[in-house]
């Protein structure tokens, strides 16, 4: 730029440079959320209130259909064994594994005994693919793990996902989504940790700060904001959570097995065109519950920060 230019003109450029810097940088993000939160979700909102026309091929309006529909399922067990299951699965995914990370995570801040070797182990599995890590679980619990048993005493024991009963095989399912997002929060947690201001440890321990006083008044409050994220993501994800269900069992989960999401997901994918708009109903209400829930479940935890 010329330097003889006046202020004013120079002052004019450089505005439009960051101008034109900004609306770059905002550029993929406005068009995500113009295609996929306008887009596909507003197209998946009139979907709630249409209903598949074999005949003529396309969507029509009836608002009335997947209502009824709606009123029917609700009154059967199976519907609320589903959403007791979803209950469970967020219980013991996100708050228990929560709970437990935050516990392996400080063992890795502290450097105690074996921590290199627990870090990796924990975090191996988020950068092996899913469904190797779903293969390699079923073949090691299913046919590695009752081989061992049979041979240490001398009893017969069967795979559990082929023998056992329903509640068995969903116990099993979800510790195996335990341990495969075990080792994300793991690491995020440890380095949150790591960021901790050494000023304010070493005031503690100056203070005759116990370990435990340590993680609880110095540690846990800092790291809180990630923890809060962990927690909120997952009870939106509640409904269409299938605890990866159908990775183990595909098509053939029993009733005790079956949650809202893998309901879902068999829906869309076993029903076709007939089962979209059902599907985007079904997801308008777990919409219409959770965007409260969640801001709630926030705000608490956001106050509980403070």
């Amino acid at each position: 730029m010329n330097q003889t230019e006046p202020r004013g003109i120079r002052k004019r450029h450089r505005d439009k440079g960051d101008l034109l810097f900004y609306g770059l940088l905002l550029a993929l993000p406005l068009a995500q959320i113009l295609v996929f939160y306008f887009g596909v979700n507003f197209q998946s909102i009139l979907m709630a209130f249409q209903r598949y026309d074999a005949f003529s091929d396309t969507f029509i309006w009836d608002v009335q259909n997947n209502w009824s529909r709606f009123k029917l399922d609700v009154v059967t067990p199976g519907f609320w064994t589903m959403v007791k299951n979803s209950v469970w699965v967020y219980l013991f995914t996100t708050l228990s594994g929560t709970v437990l990370a935050v516990f392996f995570s400080y063992h890795i801040y502290r450097k105690r005994f074996g921590y290199t070797f627990f870090r990796f182990m924990l975090f191996l599995p988020c950068v092996i693919p899913g469904i190797l890590l779903t293969v390699l679980y079923k073949n090691s619990v299913g046919l590695g793990l009752p081989a061992w048993l049979s041979y240490l005493f001398q009893v017969e024991v069967d795979n559990p996902f082929v023998t056992s009963s329903g509640g068995l095989r969903f116990v099993l399912i979800t510790l195996f989504t335990i341990w495969i997002s075990f080792g994300g929060q793991v690491l995020i947690y440890s380095a949150t940790m790591d960021r901790v201001d050494a000023a304010i440890i070493e005031a503690g321990k100056i203070d005759g700060t116990t370990p435990w006083q340590e993680f609880w008044h110095l540690i846990l409050p800092n790291i809180m904001p990630a923890v809060t994220v962990f927690i909120v993501t997952g009870l939106a994800g509640f409904f269409s959570n299938d605890n990866n269900v159908f990775n183990f069992l595909s098509w053939a989960a029993m009733p005790e097995e079956k949650t809202v999401g893998y309901f879902l997901y068999t829906l869309v994918y076993a029903n076709g065109k007939t089962g979209y708009c059902y599907s985007a109903f079904l997801g308008l209400i777990c919409s219409v519950i959770l965007i409260p829930l969640v801001t709630v479940v926030r705000k608490l935890l956001d106050k509980g920060e403070d």
